[in-house]
């Protein structure tokens, strides 16, 4: 048990931003720091992370919020972006820079297991869907492409492990790491099957431990005391960022459900079983407890359709575009299939060549009917994502979009649930540290203090407006089916 009042560290390492908040006893965010990172783009659509900057950027950002804390730190929990390729060498060097989660190098090999059928034999074991940016497809580019690379690797690390490595020196996965793509789901451990249908058998070396709870606790190494926390600090390894989000937005109960409306929209589901007869798309994850799986399904574009529509439009920036959207009086207005990325969909279903198009479009509409159009296209996309994971109790909203009243009125009503959105806009920092207060016995039950941590808004979903979006969407299934044939 750690002394009162508390004082800890959440880290959330993004793909182009490292953020440290620091928690007080109630939960509440009390200070913050944060530092971008650089992204290589290299040919045939690479994307590729510096190791030593990402853990330069990390180290930096914690220091700060340390220096201006009033009380000693308890403990700093970690999370991460997910997935991709961080690879070090016998002494804890990296071999090469990092591949990451959008990597897409490893696309024509992907696209070779779907069509042969062992992206779908992987997925009745592991319930993940193949792609280009996970591990296994990018160690099988890197056997094929650079063989002495892997002939120098020791171990495979994500974003999240790397810096706990350099905090700790331990070589460990969180299962949620692991899990995606290497996991058999429902035994949650590590599947040789998975390794053989992905051609990389001998790479199994390179797996690290995977572990939970108390054994994610490391402490801090003294080879890293000019972070000004003393030695012997815990420092946990929490879950990725996709579930550490869940977490922090309370999604932790069978039912429970989060929506983040960031670049891209995900959309996760808490199930009592992993789901593994669904149709093969979307991750699960393992949940808080053992009986527990998160079901969850990124998209390939988000709020990037409101920047889109706000420069059509005219219009300064996303916001303009949902204010403009709460004036529409059209009794019918268009309604967009919002595909919009140029590399066409991923969740809840795969097409790469998927588009969006405008479906009833018409003289009689204005800007702020095409605005509202564009805004239920999105909402009919999280609900899309709900109804393949399965229909929640209870939503919660987070990430930048959840700002506007308008669309968390909107997603509420599509859903026909409740939604609540958590008053801390870092949620992933702070289901990082509540995930890390329960594996070091702070907190007792996580359940009941992820549920109650800091509800900024509420929403009770309106009966006629449900109604209508049930319409709107079997129009948007309709529109897909012809269109894309989906």
């Amino acid at each position: 048990m750690v002394a009162t009042p508390l004082s800890a560290i959440g880290l959330d390492v993004g793909t182009s931003r490292v953020k440290a908040v620091r928690f007080d006893d109630s939960w509440s965010a009390v200070d913050t720091e944060a530092e971008a990172t650089s992204v290589l783009r290299t040919a045939e659509g690479g994307r590729e992370q510096s190791l030593d900057e990402v853990w330069a950027a990390a180290a930096r950002v914690i220091s700060r919020v340390a220096a201006r804390s009033p009380e000693p730190i308890d403990f700093v929990a970690l999370t991460a972006q997910g997935d991709g390729c961080w690879l070090i060498d016998d002494a804890g060097r990296p071999v090469r820079p990092a591949m990451l989660w959008n990597d897409n190098r490893a696309a024509d090999l992907v696209a070779g297991w779907v069509a042969d059928g062992t992206a779908e034999q992987a997925f009745r074991i592991s319930g993940c869907s193949a792609a280009p940016g996970l591990a296994n497809a990018e160690l099988r580019w890197l056997s094929e492409h650079e063989p002495e690379v892997l002939s120098r690797a020791r171990t495979l690390l994500t974003c999240g492990s790397w810096v706990y490595f350099r905090l700790t020196g331990r070589r460990i996965f969180d299962t949620s790491d692991a899990a995606n793509p290497f996991f058999a789901a429902r035994a949650r451990r590590y599947d040789a099957r998975l390794l053989d249908l992905a051609g990389i058998p001998e790479l199994g070396r390179l797996l690290p431990d995977a572990v939970t709870g108390a054994d994610r606790v490391g402490r801090l190494s003294p080879e890293v005391a000019d972070l000004g926390i003393p030695a012997g600090t815990p420092v946990v390894l929490a879950p990725y960022d996709v579930m550490a989000t869940a977490i922090g937005t309370g999604t932790t109960r069978p039912g429970d459900a989060f929506a983040v409306l960031g670049t891209t929209l995900c959309v996760g589901t808490v199930r009592d079983d992993p789901m593994l007869d669904r149709p093969p798309n979307g991750i699960t994850l393992p949940g808080v407890r053992d009986d527990r799986w998160l079901i969850a399904y990124p998209t390939a574009s988000g709020t990037e359709v409101l920047d889109w529509t706000a420069t059509v439009l005219g219009l300064p920036d996303a916001k303009a575009v949902t204010k403009l959207a709460a004036a529409s009086a059209h009794h019918a207005p268009p309604l967009l299939l919002p595909y919009l990325s140029p590399s066409g969909e991923r969740s809840p279903f795969v097409d790469t060549n998927a588009r969006g198009t405008f479906v009833g479009l018409e003289l009689g509409h204005q800007p702020a009917d095409v605005a509202r159009g564009v805004l239920d296209g999105l909402t009919l996309a999280v609900l899309d994502c709900l109804v393949a994971s399965g229909m929640p109790g209870r939503l919660a909203l987070a990430g930048g979009g959840a700002r506007s009243d308008l669309w968390a009125q909107a997603i509420c009503d599509a859903a026909g649930v409740p939604v609540v959105r958590p008053e801390v806009t870092e949620v992933g920092a702070l289901g990082a540290v509540l995930s890390a207060a329960a594996d070091l016995g702070v907190v007792a039950d996580l359940d009941e203090t992820a549920s109650r941590c800091g509800v900024g808004a509420s929403y009770t979903p309106n009966p006629v407006e449900t109604e209508r979006f049930s319409r709107r969407y079997d129009e948007l299934l309709d529109q897909r089916k012809r269109l894309l044939g989906h």
